[in-house]
């Protein structure tokens, strides 16, 4: 395990039985909570660095990078039934490294599915689960049989990686389509990041890795629909009201399973809502805290 040098988040390398995971760590409080980002391009920095920015001294915060995402490892056989499995048992061993328990738990898209499956596996670690425009909550896609054919049978999604990073026209088309959903708050900045981490080594692969694991031929998974009874902790869902990758209806749907369930809608946002609107994501987790 080796620390970086001081930056405007410390930054550590934590082994695990499969890699490296690296993480990003801001302040030093017993009220801990831990950010996992989606797929495609996407890293810690990518979804929750002005997250981060907005928690005060009172928290300690640590967002991680998954295996094939940022400054972590790239795992060639990631893809396959224990997909989530292997992400989970990762994140149980950094979290024991550091040692924290009793957290809350916040996943965005993909990272919002292995966050859920984290907290029904180790619930004696989780504080309160947030999933976020959470992957897992629907049980097909749209055109689901096309998707499916593509995903599997093409390398749609190698290609579209390299001319997202190449074309700056097609990277803000795709944030404006699907990511943020005031076009206002889609600077230049956010634009060169996205095509920086598409043009990353392997961005392409660890998107696909996630779609062939995740889209079965009738169905998607996981989904945890008919499981999220079992969770004890408190479970805040938070979707963007105007998110068309996960529909805020399924969101709505699974916050009226869980036992203690509440949905927080960030109106206007699309899919990237903790980046769109990071105060008001901020605010819930104090409201949790402060009730």
């Amino acid at each position: 395990m080796g620390v970086s040098a001081k930056r405007e988040f410390e930054e550590t390398d934590y082994q695990v039985t499969e890699g490296v995971i690296h993480v990003y760590h801001k302040g030093s409080s017993r009220r801990n909570v831990v950010l996992v980002h989606g797929s495609g391009c996407d890293c810690a920095m990518l979804s929750w660095k002005e997250v981060i920015r907005c928690f005060t001294e009172e928290y300690s915060v640590y967002a991680i990078d998954l295996f094939g995402y940022g400054k972590s490892s790239r795992i060639d056989d990631l893809c396959g039934d224990d997909f989530y499995d292997r992400h989970i048992k990762s994140i149980k061993e950094t979290v024991d490294l550091i040692g924290i328990d009793n957290f809350v738990l916040a996943g965005l898209s993909m990272g919002g599915s292995i966050s859920i499956g984290f907290a029904m596996k180790y619930p004696e670690k989780v504080k309160l689960l947030m999933p976020v425009d959470s992957w897992g909550l629907s049980r097909k896609l749209p055109f689901h049989k096309l998707n499916y054919w593509i995903m599997h049978n093409t390398d749609f999604t190698l290609k579209q990686y390299k001319l997202t990073a190449k074309y700056r026209w097609m990277a803000k088309c795709a944030i404006s389509y699907s990511l943020i959903g005031d076009k206002s708050k889609i600077t230049d900045e956010i634009v060169d990041e996205v095509m920086f981490a598409c043009g990353e080594n392997g961005a392409g692969k660890s998107m696909q890795d996630f779609q062939r694991s995740s889209c079965l031929k009738h169905r998607t998974v996981p989904f945890y629909n008919q499981k999220l009874a079992e969770l004890e902790m408190p479970v805040w869902f938070v979707n963007g009201e105007k998110d068309a990758l996960v529909p805020l209806k399924d969101a709505e749907n699974a916050s009226g399973i869980v036992k203690d369930g509440k949905l927080f809608v960030l109106k206007g946002c699309k899919h990237w809502a903790p980046k769109e609107k990071p105060e008001e994501f901020v605010n819930i987790i104090n409201k949790f805290f402060n009730n």
